[in-house]
This record gives C-alpha cells, sequence and structure tokens, in this order.
C-alpha cells in the first residue's frame, strides 16, 4: 500500500511540536490537524505545516483525512483520548508513559485492541544506535552472563517546571514525577536491554522540590529475573544536569552509555561497530535521541501501510511502568515489592 497516512497531533505543549515536524518530515505521513485547547500555540503550528488547527480532539479524531493520533497530553488524560481515537477508528501512538498506572493503561490497550486499531508507545532511546548496540550485545551474549545493570538519571527541573503545569508532580494526573515522567525511559532501556525486573526496594522522595506530592529523587535496588541485580537512580534534583548512563556489567566485560552513546566499550575481542552513514543523516540525528521520535512516526506510518504492528507496542509499555509502581509501593511500605511479569513474546 502506498496511500499517505494522516496524523493527528493532539497536545503541543513540549513534545507536539516534535511530533509535528517528524510527521511532515516522515515518507508517506502528512500532517493534516494540531490539535491544543491554546489557539495561540495550536494555529501557529498548524499554519507552519499547512495543517488545520482545532481545539476539540473529538473533532479532530472523526476526521476522515487522520488515520493516526498521536498523544502528546498530561498523562491522566491519555485513556480518554485514545477511547475516543479508537472509538473512531483511529490508530494511536501514545508519548510516555502510556498512563499513569497499570490498570489505566491496561485499558487504554484493551480498547484499541477491541476496535482494531494499531497502538504504539513512544521510547525513542531504544531507536539510536549506542543503545540499540548494547541491547544486541547482551541478547547475542557478547557480554555473557549479565551480573549488573543500572541506571543513573540525575537531573534537574526548576521550580516552575512543575508550578506552571498545574498536573505535573501528583499523583492524581501524573502518578507520580520524576521516576514515572523522565526516568521511565531509563527503566524501559534497561529492561528492554537487561530483561524484566522480578523484585525492587527504594527510596522515592521530594527532597527538593517540596511543593509538589511525588517524588523529586527516587534510588531503588533491582533484582532482574535472570538473576542479575543492578541500581535505578533518577533526580530531577540534581543540579546541573549530569549525563543520562546506562551501566551493564557481564562476565566478558562492561558497556557504559552516557546520553544513549556508547562512552566504554570494555569487551575482548568484540567491537561495538559504527552507526550507518544513513543513520547520521536522518532528520533529528543531529539532536541526540530526537532520530528515534522520527524513526518511530515513520514506523507507525509504515506499520498502518503494511498491516502490521508498531515496533514498540502498547503492550510493550507495560513492564516499565509496572517497575515504577513498584518502587513508588516500596517507598510506601519500606520492603520489597515483587513485579508483574511480562508475557512471554
Amino acid at each position: 500500500m502506498t496511500q499517505t497516512v494522516g496524523f493527528a497531533v493532539i497536545g503541543v505543549g513540549l513534545v507536539g511540536p516534535t511530533h509535528a515536524r517528524f510527521i511532515d518530515e516522515a515518507a508517506g505521513a502528512e500532517l493534516k490537524v494540531v490539535c491544543d485547547l491554546r489557539e495561540d500555540r495550536g494555529r501557529p503550528l498548524a499554519d507552519q505545516y499547512d495543517a488545520a488547527w482545532l481545539a476539540d480532539y473529538r473533532q479532530a479524531v472523526r476526521r476522515d483525512d487522520v488515520q493516526v493520533v498521536t498523544i502528546c497530553l498530561p498523562t491522566a488524560l491519555h485513556l480518554e483520548v485514545a477511547r475516543a481515537a479508537a472509538e473512531a477508528g483511529k490508530h494511536v501512538l501514545v508519548e510516555k508513559p502510556i498512563e499513569m498506572n497499570l490498570e489505566r493503561a491496561r485499558e487504554l490497550i484493551a480498547i484499541c485492541e477491541r476496535h482494531g486499531v494499531k497502538l504504539g508507545a513512544i521510547f525513542n532511546r531504544r531507536f539510536v544506535f549506542g543503545t540499540r548496540r548494547a541491547h544486541d550485545a547482551v541478547q547475542q551474549g557478547e557480554l555473557g552472563r549479565l551480573l549488573v545493570a543500572d541506571m543513573h538519571f540525575k537531573s534537574w527541573r526548576p521550580p516552575e517546571y512543575y508550578t506552571d503545569s498545574g498536573w505535573r508532580g501528583t499523583w492524581s494526573q501524573e502518578g507520580g514525577a520524576a521516576l514515572i515522567n523522565q526516568g521511565v525511559h531509563g527503566v524501559d532501556l534497561l529492561t528492554w536491554i537487561a530483561g524484566p525486573i522480578r523484585r525492587v526496594q527504594g527510596y522515592a522522595r521530594h527532597l527538593r522540590h517540596h511543593h509538589i506530592e511525588a517524588d523529586d529523587t527516587t534510588i531503588a535496588v533491582c533484582e532482574y529475573a535472570s538473576g542479575a541485580l543492578g541500581v535505578i537512580q533518577c533526580a530531577t534534583s540534581v543540579y546541573p544536569r549530569q549525563l543520562d548512563r546506562i551501566e551493564l556489567h557481564g562476565e566478558r566485560g562492561t558497556i557504559l552509555l552516557e546520553d544513549y552513546k556508547i562512552a566504554a566499550w570494555q569487551i575482548d575481542g568484540v567491537a561495538p561497530g559504527e552507526p550507518p552513514a544513513e543513520e547520521l543523516a536522518l532528520p533529528g540525528a543531529d539532536k541526540g535521541t530526537s532520530v528515534g521520535h522520527f524513526l518511530q512516526i515513520q514506523d507507525m506510518a509504515d506499520a498502518v501501510r503494511e498491516g502490521r504492528d508498531p515496533i514498540v507496542t502498547g503492550a510493550d509499555a507495560l513492564h516499565s511502568l509496572a517497575v515504577i509502581q513498584a518502587i513508588y509501593a516500596a517507598e510506601r511500605t519500606g520492603g520489597a515489592v515483587e513485579v508483574p511479569q511480562p508475557p512471554a513474546r
């Protein structure tokens, strides 16, 4: 099938303009609608790409020229908008985290399945060369038996990041704060590369942003289903921001990723290789992980035309959310918490 796939972007706060840009640049995709309650930011973006601006997402998802809806809204609104899109027969691409908790996430997935529409979840950091190469090294046994897999995300958000939004940092609208919003990327990468996590213990506190309900500093110890151990650190309280790090230690060596690029590759007899030249020329490649957004939007357009699932499905987003919820539960209970295991794929 060669038809153009029409997209509607719902919500143009922080990440919506990124979706709009890459829809415009993806082959066989076209931005048809920009939807945002605020005309002052929705209409200019729509005009930039010769698309329509609408304030009501219910009108956007009913348009005949829209086949895919991308949801770039506060977390607690994902289910509501996905339901409307699926009921209108539109495929759905939703930003991370897929929803605030497992119950709502599973409902969102079930709705899309019931209406026969595709559901993709944005985890753009899976698509850059460094994380893909690390994933392949672990999955293909180049690192040997995995012993330790750690994530360190020590970042900074100013107070107005929370106060200006009205929803960030709240349990009722975000389901947490630093870990579920920023840290979900790292947790997803850990479980994608190192395999499922089965048990966690940890602390989730707000040590600096005392005006928010949920965490700005979270540290947990995890045990993988494979028997490996690891540490998860996530903060929006650390100034200045430090490089995001993924550390993988196996019987045959070590891999260190910094901001999702290979910083150390210490495996005797195994070379990391280089990113393909054509990948370096892709939209967003000049800005690191932004290329992952482009590749996921291109993949969604291709999936619709080819009649297949997107590379990262809604079901793929469940385990990282389960780990995050377990860490929050560990903070409340003060003990180890078992993590629901994903089905075998």
